[in-house]
């Protein structure tokens, strides 16, 4: 199965529809519509499970929930009458919804933990997605946010996949595997974050599991909408295929 993630810089509303739109429909056809058609070759199948962040309703209302629910997804939302933006996980089919909660974490700005059961041919799978603490000030929260996933996660199979903010020296000895290092640290996957040109890079963006082992990683979403227009998001989406152990 694929799993796709995706920070959709909901919060700026410069191009906000059209990026959107971009965004979803890159990732249900695995890039920019008029490419992935003009190839002549039949777009891939979407992800089985797609995680977004910072979506606020515009977006969701307008574009997510209109192109997703065509697709035959079945989605949920973190808090949408609390928060201004929020996570939303959206699952097709062979994945059926059973049940979601959601998690109060250790914040200053509000963000939580969508956690989502759902059912498949081998059996429940849980799925995490969230957008921990953001700017440098907030590393000593995030770190306490990533332990709240790591003992969601419990003992498997379960995936965590969402816009992390931390830092490589933030990270040490986690009990999950990361999906960018189990398939090799590869180049083009490295980087999910930069704001303009000249900017340092970053790996936010990150795919967690355990009880699953990783078999590809990707990033999708780095095309201007236009020629020196803006990209979807700030972020790059994350995509990772992954098989029960």
């Amino acid at each position: 199965m694929q799993l796709l993630t995706w920070n959709l810089f909901g919060l700026e509303t410069d191009e906000l529809d059209a990026r959107t739109e971009a965004a979803v429909f890159t990732a249900l056809l695995g890039g920019p519509p008029e490419q992935v058609f003009a190839s002549g070759a039949p777009p891939p199948a979407p992800p089985e499970i797609l995680c977004f962040q910072e979506v606020v309703d515009r977006s969701l209302f307008a574009h997510l929930r209109p192109h997703v629910e065509a697709a035959g997804y079945r989605w949920v939302t973190s808090s949408r009458d609390q928060r201004e933006y929020y996570e939303l996980v959206a699952v097709r089919e062979p994945l059926t919804l059973v049940e979601h909660h959601v998690h109060p974490l250790p914040t200053r700005q509000g963000r939580e933990l969508l956690d989502v059961l759902v059912d498949g041919p081998d059996g429940p799978l849980r799925i995490l997605t969230g957008h921990l603490e953001s700017l440098a000030s907030g590393a000593a929260l995030r770190r306490e946010q990533v332990d709240v996933v790591m003992a969601r996660l419990g003992g498997g199979p379960a995936l965590f996949a969402g816009d992390t903010n931390l830092r490589e020296r933030e990270v040490d000895g986690l009990p999950a595997e990361d999906a960018w290092v189990a398939c090799g640290e590869p180049a083009d996957a490295r980087w999910t974050w930069h704001h303009g040109e000249g900017r340092a890079k970053a790996r936010y963006d990150r795919i967690w599991g355990i009880g699953v082992a990783f078999d590809e990683v990707s990033t999708l979403g780095a095309q201007a909408l236009f020629p020196g227009g803006p990209r979807p998001s700030d972020h790059l989406g994350l995509a990772a295929r992954f098989t029960r152990r």
